[in-house]
């Protein structure tokens, strides 16, 4: 079992707050679920040994081995504590060995490349070739969406609140809160929530993998700090302050 990581919140403005609701997530998340580290295979229930309990959630990636994750192994690695991906052709995912419906995800990511863009897909069907199995994509760190279904549009229609213009090849943080049974995804980048996305037909929407993409083409991305919530209880980006939320 991977012992359970530390999470070191800086302090700052909101670096109060940001412990308290931590501390308010991870004890609802332990009620609702009873889940610990310690369950596993063993017990005949779900094993939870890609998962470390962590102040804001649980810990998808233990920062040292692909443990929970699936992916080709000619293109994605552990590098300087982060899942690194590179590759001259791209197109596909590494997959999360769990399948999520409506959760919290925070991660950091930075694209090394010079050019290209990364994602994280979700909503999707879990395909043997890795690819994105008509899933939903968020591009951060812009905030953009993506949608893989058939005879839709691969530029969906969402809310735009802010673009600050975030640097790219810059480690940044995304929030991603996606309610599947109403098709609502919501995105905060860096503190900022930038987007919202409803989808027109939640009935379409599978409970899926967490999917870090390297994208088509010439690309080198990183991703770490990965950490869900699921079913999370408040509906609301607990990376950005309550002021600065949208309605």
């Amino acid at each position: 079992m991977i012992p359970p990581r530390r999470v070191v919140f800086v302090p700052g403005a909101n670096g109060m707050r940001n412990l308290i609701v931590g501390a308010l997530i991870v004890c609802g998340f332990a009620a609702a679920h009873g889940l610990s580290p310690a369950i596993g295979s063993e017990t005949g229930t779900r094993s939870t040994a890609n998962i470390v309990q962590s102040a804001v959630g649980a810990t998808l990636f233990d920062g040292a081995t692909l443990k929970g994750w699936n992916g080709d192994p000619a293109i994605w690695s552990v590098k300087d504590g982060a899942i690194h991906g590179v590759s001259k052709t791209g197109s596909q995912l590494i997959l999360s060995q769990g399948e999520y419906s409506d959760f919290r995800l925070i991660l950091k990511s930075r694209l090394l490349s010079a050019s290209n863009h990364l994602g994280v897909c979700f909503w999707g069907e879990r395909e043997a070739d890795w690819g994105y199995g008509e899933c939903i994509l968020v591009i951060p760190p812009t905030g953009h969406f993506w949608d893989y279904h058939p005879g839709m549009s691969d530029d969906p229609a969402y809310e735009k609140f802010a673009q600050p213009g975030f640097d790219p090849h810059l480690w940044h943080e995304t929030e991603i809160l996606a309610r599947r049974t109403i098709g609502i995804v919501r995105v905060a980048v860096n503190g900022v929530e930038l987007t919202r996305y409803t989808d027109p037909d939640p009935a379409r929407l599978k409970k899926g993998p967490i999917g870090l993409q390297i994208h088509t083409g010439v690309s080198e991305v990183e991703y770490k700090d990965i950490v869900i919530e699921t079913e999370p209880g408040e509906d609301r980006l607990v990376t950005v302050s309550a002021a600065s939320e949208h309605e």
